[in-house]
């Protein structure tokens, strides 16, 4: 099925792959729109007739509730899985009035993201992962998988419309997710289609020009008796984006403009043989002008950027039951992303620099990638496995073909003055295997291993040209041991690796132009449980890493007139490591009241740094704050109402490795009330209520004439935001 699906773009496509590859050729809006329009109208009728199935939606979770963990090797539940792990459902997130990640990140124990973008895109969990991709090949260490199609390197592309959950997984994952993974993983489920008629529609209205509108529907085609069964989902958004341009005399430069179109099938094509496939459309036209020489929410740009963000992907997961209790799991996937960034460089316009002026410069960069994967997994389906029974396995190899073309301009008062056109194109192959044996009743051990492969070619027009190869080992053992009924600790260790690369650019010194792969080692044990009638649930997880050849990015001025003369050098040299505790927890005092709390104390430091950065030595790592909390309340106040008050918080951090400057702490004030009944929502919502100032990236660079100090300069975080949103689930 991989070397068929591979090249679905020759027009030659296996009969399993039919719907998989006609998302490869036609228009895919028309693709969406048509199957929702025809699944509407056809069956709308139909599944009128049906008895309607009541909600079980509550505004409070039951004591304990058994989440599957889909993106660890082994689907299973939550309390089992032997690492820390996070796990953002619907319901959270429709109680907080959300369809953003980014407004539940300060929620998560140990995750952080590097501001520079309109939305979040790149991740760090613990402290390891990336800051920004001006220039060179994307490289990630958190990988983002949606769906089972793989993102890493361009964030949560999204929104979190009729999702199931997202999980967030902290440590490497090499096992599940290869080299994207050095720090750890995000995945994110939609719902599934169902064999019973549900979905579900909303709109919500808030500050900031707000406005948004969604729809989801599924069930079982009629006739089919089940067996094929659809979902359709469309989701629209739009908002100003908290700036205001006086210039320009708009407040919309930096908006945010996003849709999203999802189809998904199920077909049972009989007791044995089984097929899901997922076909996406995400569109964010959104402006990017967050940045002004006074720090603040008010911007003098001549010339707004943006950030827009095109993706067209789909996934087709074959899954067969074979004999002895094995099962045979294919995913296929393909996916386009196109990317335009660009940004005002100078931050200002003529008038407002005076006698400085001219001075104005501009850059814009469109990429865009295009990658095709197949995983083939073998694994054991014993339906009577339970932990501490019996044992179960996985196995399995993995392929992807990534490209990636960009093209970067700059200008300087509106004539080009630079350009560079890139071309980078990557061959990636694994082997995997996962084992869980008993060592007893009440005790498991956990082991496994990853092999992989990279063959990546490089070339620019500024004559640059690399073929580098790189193997990387990776791998995790654990002991997982039922202290009590309901209570279960677990003790691992596992290594995790990213690849090498390269540094392009005629700046660069020769002698710098490569560096190796970087390797971590994590050490945990944590403890997962319920206690007091299951009313009492708290994860808990301590943690040591050592990081080895650990990759730095820096950006270098060269011209300090010159606001985007900047060489980006990746360094391997540098050695590190971090601790920390994590803590999930949540109380039910009574039945229709929960407190809940999570944070996490982290301590992380460079214990080596190459020669010319000698003041990272000693220093803890970007965007890796040294405590962050959350903690809260909610309750159900009888009649269908609902509320719930959010606190997060986190501790100054450093925004680069180039330089030593960073943010000051801050403290967000989250809170929602709202109403459930027979199907339908209305929900208050606000978040950053105090309207804390706070800022998400920072750089320290000269940009002001006509002397162009070293300054720092911030991207603020998002005001203070509120609205509404009315629902009807079905």
């Amino acid at each position: 099925m991989y070397s068929a699906f591979l090249w679905c773009r020759l027009g030659t496509f296996p009969t399993a792959s039919t719907l998989l590859a006609s998302f490869c050729n036609l228009p895919y809006r028309r693709l969406l729109l048509f199957a929702g329009i025809f699944y509407f109208s056809t069956y709308s009728c139909a599944f009128c007739e049906e008895d309607p199935v009541p909600s079980t939606k509550s505004s409070l979770p039951p004591p304990v509730t058994e989440i599957l963990i889909q993106g660890a090797p082994f689907h299973q539940p939550l309390m089992e899985v032997p690492q820390s792990t996070t796990v953002v459902t619907t319901t959270l997130l429709e109680n907080k009035g959300s369809t953003a990640f980014q407004d539940s990140i300060d929620s998560i124990p140990g995750l952080a993201f590097a501001g520079g973008t309109s939305r979040p895109r790149f991740f760090l969990i613990r402290g390891v992962g990336e800051l920004e991709q001006y220039v060179g090949a994307p490289n990630p260490s958190v990988a983002s998988i949606i769906d089972d199609i793989d993102f890493s390197g361009l964030g949560i592309v999204t929104p979190l419309f009729d999702i199931e959950q997202v999980e967030v997984l902290r440590g490497p994952q090499g096992i599940r997710f290869g080299s994207s993974a050095l720090g750890g993983a995000i995945s994110v489920k939609s719902n599934d289609p169902t064999p019973f008629t549900s979905g579900t529609v909303q709109v919500s209205k808030g500050n900031d020009e707000l406005t948004s509108g969604a729809a989801a529907v599924g069930g079982a085609i009629p006739g089919t008796d089940q067996k094929l069964q659809v979902r359709f989902a469309a989701f629209s958004s739009r908002s100003d984006g908290f700036r205001s341009n006086p210039f320009l005399m708009r407040d919309d430069t930096n908006k945010r403009d996003e849709s999203l179109a999802r189809m998904k099938v199920k077909y049972d094509a009989n007791s044995w043989l089984t097929f899901d496939a997922a076909g996406w459309i995400v569109s964010s036209n959104n402006g990017y002008d967050a940045f002004s020489i006074d720090n603040s929410l008010t911007t003098q740009s001549d010339r707004p950027g943006r950030d827009d963000v095109g993706v067209q992907a789909s996934s087709l997961k074959t899954t067969a039951l074979l004999p002895h209790n094995i099962k045979l799991v294919d995913i296929a996937s393909i996916a386009r992303t196109h990317q335009g960034y660009a940004y005002d460089g100078d931050w200002g316009n003529n008038p407002f620099w005076g006698v400085n002026a001219p001075y104005d410069y501009f850059s814009d960069t469109v990429r865009t990638r295009r990658t095709i994967a197949n995983e083939l997994r073998l694994l054991s389906d014993d339906p009577n496995y339970e932990h501490g029974e019996s044992y179960r396995w996985t196995t399995g190899v993995y392929f992807q073909r990534l490209t990636e073309d960009s093209a970067t301009t700059q200008l300087s008062n509106d004539e080009i003055y630079d350009s560079l056109q890139t071309a980078y194109r990557a061959n990636t192959s694994a082997t995997f295997g996962q084992i869980e044996v008993p060592l007893g009743m009440k005790t498991d051990f956990t082991s496994g291993v990853r092999v992989e492969q990279r063959n990546a070619t490089y070339g620019d027009s500024q004559n640059s040209a690399f073929s580098p190869t790189y193997t990387m080992l990776g791998g995790n053992a654990s002991v997982s041991h039922d202290i009590y009924e309901n209570v279960r600790g677990y003790l691992s260790a596992s290594r995790g690796f990213k690849g090498g690369g390269f540094n392009a650019g005629p700046s660069v010194p020769q002698g710098r132009r490569r560096y190796d792969p970087e390797y971590l080692w994590n050490f945990e044990t944590g403890v997962k449980g319920a206690w007091l009638e299951k009313r009492l649930t708290t994860n808990v997880a301590l943690y040591y890493e050592q990081r080895r050849s650990q990759q730095l990015k820096l950006g270098i001025q060269d011209n300090p007139a010159d606001p985007l003369s900047f060489t980006y050098i990746t360094e391997s040299t540098a050695q590190g490591r971090g601790a920390g505790v994590e803590l999930e927890s949540s109380l039910r005092l009574l039945p229709e009241w929960e407190v809940f709390a999570s944070g996490s104390v982290m301590d992380t430091k460079y214990t080596s740094a190459p020669v010319e950065l000698q003041g990272l030595k000693g220093r803890g790592f970007s965007h890796a704050p040294s405590w962050q909390f959350s903690t809260g309340t909610q309750a159900s106040l009888g009649g269908g109402v609902f509320s719930r008050i959010e606190v997060t918080g986190r501790n100054s951090f450093y925004f680069d490795d180039a330089h030593n400057q960073n943010s000051n702490p801050y403290t967000l004030l989250n809170a929602s009330v709202g109403w459930r009944a027979s199907g339908w929502r209305v929900i208050a919502w606000g978040r950053n209520l105090a309207n804390e100032n706070y800022a998400v990236r920072g750089f320290f660079f000269g940009n002001e004439p006509p002397d162009f100090p070293n300054k720092k300069y911030i991207q603020r975080g998002d005001p203070r935001a509120y609205g509404i949103t009315v629902g009807y689930d079905f």
